[in-house]
């Protein structure tokens, strides 16, 4: 509702009000005086000519009633008071000029104007009788009537006027008061409805984030990124960001939202790159609204902060988010990003200290594959072995890529098809780890295969038939690369005290 609105609804501004109708009425009475006194002349010489042409200028004598009630009447209802009695008071002057003005003249012509007056009017005052009263009253009745009628006409015309006034105030301030009420209904349905609708998104973005807070607080690094993207769409609503984690001193993306496939946004962003230095460097949170952080991202984004860990201080990686909406940007959305890398940042560097708690466990957390340390120490083992024995270590490090591959369900399905591969396809020597702790890496050991000659091969067969048993899981748009690292290569000319190429390490090895 408009303030002025509301004065008026509350009774504010009615001396305004008055003031204007007042000016308004003092122009509507003074056109409507002039049109009076012209409807008067008008009528007055129509009357005065008639009364010449028929009647030889003798102000009607004969006539009953005299023409001259017409203008008196009318203008009385017409117009009020005054303008009755100015034409009451004409047509008096008329009247009785007309009545008296012709004999008084031809005396004054032939005896003098002096001995006309006389006659006209019997002497003086003091000679008159009763019939000069009775003459003088019959000349005089009419015009005072004409007064008479014209004030008690005008008077009612003015109560009238006055009440009709009054009930066009009221009615004038009826319309307002139901138009500002009016107004101020609809403003407040529209109001009502706007905060249905604001509520209910807010209900509604609550219990996402609710969910979404859920999802991240969990004890895996793998987890934890799953639910991030949650997080973020349902605190920030971008159209696209990604995440990236920090390893050793770069920074790798981990998860893409909303990319296309024509987009050419960096995935791997070295220490020597601007945004490293501002976002893990100096801890930044880099916006374009900053024209100085618009040259630095280069197209890269429109926000990027570090994932800082609360607890600890340590960054842990970056969240960017490449497009967002122009009325989501404001001051308010930079402080809900740092809260969110914060918050991302603590639950993953909780999740990664917890899985880092977890490191001397035999196996991962769902018990399917040997844990990371377990590699570290195995691979030791079989390279000294190797050394000892004098046969070929290599170990074989898959990485699983693509849509959602950190999923629960989609990971599960990697897991058990490394795991079909090695019992079906390969020697009880040869184990699964978990490699690096990330949820998507893992590594096979395999005994007397050396990774020159033909570790590229057997890398390469081992990613085909994951890649298989992922297909007959139906699992689509996970991709496996594997990748083959020496443990142990034995010397072409070291003796050969160990195994042969007819053992069955060797045959286990070649798959």
């Amino acid at each position: 509702m408009q303030p002025e609105q509301a004065r008026q609804l509350l009774g504010f501004g009615e001396e305004e009000a008055a003031r204007t109708v007042l000016k308004d009425e003092s122009r509507f009475l003074k056109s409507a005086q002039g049109v009076a006194y012209l409807e008067i002349a008008v009528i007055m010489l129509l009357l005065v000519s008639v009364d010449y042409l028929i009647g030889g200028l003798d102000g009607y004598v004969g006539v009953n009633p005299s023409p001259y009630w017409i203008p008196v009447i009318l203008i009385s209802v017409q117009y009020g008071v005054f303008e009755g009695l100015v034409s009451a008071f004409l047509a008096s002057i008329l009247s009785l000029g007309s009545a008296l003005g012709g004999p008084i003249l031809e005396d004054a012509l032939t005896s003098g104007f002096d001995v006309a007056l006389r006659d006209g009017f019997g002497g003086d005052f003091s000679s008159f009788n009763n019939e000069d009263y009775l003459i003088a009253w019959q000349y005089a009745a009419e015009p005072l009537l004409w007064l008479i009628v014209a004030l008690m006409v005008g008077l009612l015309r003015e109560r009238l006027r006055q009440r009709n006034q009054k009930l066009a105030e009221d009615l004038r301030d009826t319309r307002e008061r139901e138009q500002v009420l009016s107004n101020a209904y609809e403003q407040l349905l529209h109001t009502k409805e706007h905060l249905e609708v604001r509520v209910a998104g807010q209900l509604k973005t609550v219990f996402t984030l609710y969910q979404a807070a859920k999802a991240i607080e969990k004890l895996g690094p793998g987890e934890v990124l799953i639910g991030i993207a949650d997080l973020v769409r349902a605190v920030m609503q971008p159209t696209k960001f990604s995440l990236y984690l920090l390893n050793g001193s770069v920074l790798e993306a981990v998860t893409n939202d909303g990319w296309d496939d024509s987009d050419t946004y960096m995935r791997v962003f070295d220490s020597s790159s601007a945004v490293f230095q501002e976002v893990v460097g100096r801890r930044r949170i880099m916006s374009v609204v900053n024209s100085a952080d618009e040259r630095l991202l280069a197209g890269e984004g429109i926000l990027a902060g570090p994932l800082t860990s609360v607890d600890t201080g340590e960054v842990v990686g970056m969240l960017k988010i490449e497009k967002l909406g122009f009325l989501d940007l404001q001051v308010a959305s930079l402080e809900n990003f740092r809260i969110l890398s914060e918050w991302v940042g603590t639950a993953f560097a909780n999740a990664r200290r917890f899985r880092k708690a977890q490191g001397n466990m035999y196996f991962n957390d769902d018990r399917t594959l040997l844990s990371d340390t377990v590699y570290r120490q195995h691979s030791k083992f079989m390279k000294i072995l190797g050394e000892n024995l004098g046969f070929d270590v290599t170990a074989v490090q898959l990485k699983a890529g693509g849509v959602d591959v950190l999923h629960q369900s989609r990971r599960q399905a990697v897991v058990k098809a490394i795991g079909d591969v090695v019992k079906h396809h390969m020697s009880p020597m040869v184990q699964a780890f978990e490699y690096r702790q990330t949820g998507r890496e893992f590594a096979l050991i395999l005994p007397t295969v050396n990774a020159d000659e033909s570790g590229a091969e057997v890398a390469e067969h081992i990613a085909t038939a994951i890649m298989h048993y992922l297909k007959e899981a139906e699992i689509e748009g996970v991709n496996i690369t594997a990748v083959a690292k020496s443990l142990y290569a034995r010397p072409e000319d070291a003796p050969r005290d160990g195994a042969d190429q007819g053992t069955p390490i060797l045959r286990a090895g070649r798959g």
